[in-house]
């Protein structure tokens, strides 16, 4: 048994080297092709047979030289290598090489004192692809469907595009990035495949403060440095709370309903996100960030708003160690006058959490590991504050399999009482 692997913190390098249950956020390629790399081992040049008429204008000159080859087989070789290279521009990969497929998905099972209660649900089910045009322009794409089955009245089964950009690699370790992205903000945003975190659902922080997952429309550009720091920058489509949002309850705004999701194309380049990260130590990752905004509402009028992040995340061996704070400040008239339930305003809303665990990787190929979280945070849902208490474990089958569980308990001091729940969870992700 050893004490190491299996770690949802740990670092990928390249794409032949797969480790899905590591966290890797130095690029969204990296994030999403590394993770779901799937070569196919087919070769065109393999084929047994190529039909003539398959040879076009563009290889006119390789076909020529096939047809002075002495033997069957050389010309057989010699077409199938001409046509691949009209594909690749003369690589040496093929087509099929530089294509990337993959899969992950979640189904939960959830019990206990909330609005989940006793609720089967066949959560999410996500198809990745990426194509490489050359070694330097890929393009990288996700297609999402969630809730496909619920045993809830009114279900409605959603479909999202997750992401679709091109990535463009320049000199020095320059990057752009131009597309539908997912925001360069917190963990789980960018890195949130099944196998790599503790929990069953994704922590209240990563999904009411930091509306996970979150795709803009934008264009960006990204800088790495031998030392392993890096940044970030991307001008992009907001978030758009509508007038509602903003008085529901007399709560004030709700962050996560602000998503305008890859359908809708309302305020193009209205906001900016920065992002600083070092990776320079082993094991260890810091981060921070800030998006800004010049109207987060529909009313077309100066309602300010600033999103501040920082995380880390720490691995020595099974060990496990990672932390998040996020915060929102949000000026303007529609704000002001919105409060929680006590009378206070809800200008700013904000939270953090702290997760500690450990995992036990076996030399049969499973892991078992143990997590502990509390978290912190205050906002429209919940004006008063909430503070959570969960601890859970996974059980990885393969690299690509895992199982969970959790108890979580809600302490609410909005009067709504406290709440606990139990949570089951089977993820895949390949």
């Amino acid at each position: 048994m050893k004490e190491s692997g299996f770690n949802p913190g740990a670092e990928e390098k390249s794409l032949s080297s797969k480790k899905p249950l590591a966290i890797e956020t130095e690029s969204h390629y990296q994030s999403a092709a590394v993770r779901h790399h799937r070569s196919f081992s087919l070769s065109l040049s393999s084929m047994k047979t190529i039909p003539t008429i398959l040879a076009a204008a563009t290889v006119a000159a390789p076909l020529a030289h096939a047809e002075r080859a002495s033997t069957f087989a050389e010309r057989v070789a010699a077409r199938s290598q001409a046509i691949d290279d009209s594909f690749t521009g003369n690589q040496k990969r093929s087509f099929v090489d530089r294509f990337s497929f993959g899969s992950y998905g979640e189904f939960h099972y959830n019990t206990g004192e909330s609005s989940l209660n006793e609720e089967f649900d066949i959560h999410r089910l996500i198809l990745f692809t990426a194509f490489e045009f050359t070694d330097k322009v890929r393009f990288i794409s996700e297609l999402e469907v969630e809730h496909l089955y619920r045993n809830r009245d009114g279900n409605e089964i959603e479909y999202e595009l997750e992401q679709a950009f091109f990535e463009f690699d320049l000199a020095n370790d320059y990057r752009i990035t131009a597309g539908a992205f997912l925001m360069p903000v917190g963990v789980i945003n960018e890195i949130h495949e099944p196998t790599t975190f503790y929990g069953v659902e994704r922590n209240s922080i990563e999904s009411q403060i930091i509306p996970s997952t979150w795709t803009e429309f934008g264009i960006g550009i990204n800088k790495k440095y031998d030392n392993g720091l890096s940044w970030d920058v991307y001008a992009h489509r907001g978030l758009r709370l509508d007038n509602g949002d903003f008085s529901d309850r007399g709560e004030g705004p709700r962050i996560r309903s602000g998503r305008q999701k890859a359908g809708t194309y309302e305020d193009l380049f209205t906001a900016g996100t920065a992002r600083i990260k070092y990776t320079g130590i082993e094991g260890l990752e810091v981060a921070a960030s800030v998006t800004y905004q010049n109207d987060i509402s529909e009313a077309d009028e100066d309602n300010s708003a600033i999103l501040t992040s920082a995380h880390f995340l720490y691995n020595n061996g099974g060990f496990g160690l990672r932390g998040l704070f996020a915060h929102w400040s949000i000026d303007g008239d529609k704000v002001d006058g919105a409060g929680n339930s006590t009378g206070e305003s809800i200008a700013n809303q904000y939270g953090g959490y702290l997760e500690p665990s450990y995992t036990w990787k076996f030399n049969n190929g499973t892991a078992f590991g143990v997590f502990a979280r509390v978290l912190h945070y205050e906002n429209g849902r919940e004006p008063d504050g909430l503070t959570e208490y969960a601890t859970g474990i996974n059980f990885w089958a393969t690299e690509n399999i895992v199982f969970k569980a959790d108890y979580i308990h809600e302490d609410r001091r909005s009067g709504k009482g406290d709440r606990d729940r139990v949570n089951f969870g089977l993820g895949y992700s390949f």
